[in-house]
């Protein structure tokens, strides 16, 4: 009995007679990345946060649009703020836009005597609390990610 082995086929070297025989045999799979544009992603983020721009604190009414493409344009901050398994890959993490949300209200981005479930359920357009506020709490910041953030709160409150 012929050994089963997986073999890579790549569009550039499309075998019709290879395709065939492996189906045959079974050792056919499909992987097809799910790569979503960076744009794509730190599109979805901005639009899902515009939900709660007329709860942004008064010092930064101004420069809250700034805020946000300034962390979503940082490298350091893409892995955290991006899905990378599931079908979801590559998109927006609710789950960590949602931490970050609640980080940046203790910083006094957001107004303080909003509560956050506030803010979620006008993030999520929704009634009631869902697994994306729930879970929210797992998503730890990578120390760049950390860093990155008390740069950006630091030299802001030493330019006021």
């Amino acid at each position: 009995m012929r050994k089963k082995s997986f073999k890579r086929l790549l569009p550039q070297k499309f075998d019709a007679d290879l395709l065939h025989e492996l189906t045959n045999e079974g050792c056919v799979y499909i992987n097809v990345p799910q790569c979503v544009a960076k744009e794509v992603y730190k599109r979805e983020i901005i639009d899902y946060v515009q939900a709660i721009s007329e709860f942004v604190a008064e010092a930064w009414k101004g420069q809250i649009g700034t805020l946000w493409n300034d962390i979503v344009d940082a490298p350091c901050m893409s892995d955290f703020l991006v899905m990378k398994r599931g079908e979801l890959s590559g998109h927006m993490n609710r789950y960590a836009v949602t931490n970050l949300v609640c980080r940046m209200q203790h910083l006094g981005v957001y107004r303080k005597d909003v509560p956050m479930l506030t803010l979620h359920l006008r993030l999520e357009r929704t009634g009631k609390k869902n697994k994306f506020y729930k879970c929210s709490r797992n998503y730890h910041l990578p120390r760049e990610a950390r860093d990155f953030l008390k740069s950006f709160f630091f030299v802001r409150s030493k330019n006021e």
